[in-house]
């Protein structure tokens, strides 16, 4: 994964996100927010760059007080490619499930993913 950082692909980003509302309309708001400024301090991950699979914004690592807060440590995804979205959820850097965490997204199978991803590491999804 890679944290976008550089005002100029957050731009870039957002531009390819506008492309595929609504269903980005969760991930977009976000990047839009750090790109203009991120009070919240968030981050932006992607699973390549510039032709991404996956965008997954995340609080930064860093910034979380509370690992049992599953208000603040919200993801929101976008995916284009529902197996880059299953491998990423199985990387523990990037989604930490020693945590409480909510996921946010519009496509189908977004659940059905954290949920298998879930039961194979014997965890309950509510």
């Amino acid at each position: 994964m890679q944290i976008l950082t550089c005002p100029g692909q957050l731009r870039r980003l957002e531009e390819a996100l506008r492309k595929s509302l609504p269903a980005t309309l969760p991930v977009l708001g976000t990047v839009m927010t750090v790109a203009r400024g991120n009070p919240a301090s968030h981050e932006v991950l992607v699973d390549s760059w510039p032709h991404f699979g996956v965008v997954l914004t995340r609080l930064r690592p860093e910034e979380n007080k509370d690992p049992q807060d599953f208000y603040s440590n919200q993801l929101t995804v976008y995916y284009r490619d529902e197996g880059a979205w299953r491998e990423l959820l199985g990387d523990t850097q990037v989604v930490d499930w020693t945590q409480a965490f909510q996921v946010h997204g519009m496509q189908e199978g977004t659940f059905e993913a954290v949920s298998r991803v879930a039961d194979a590491k014997g965890l309950r999804v509510e």
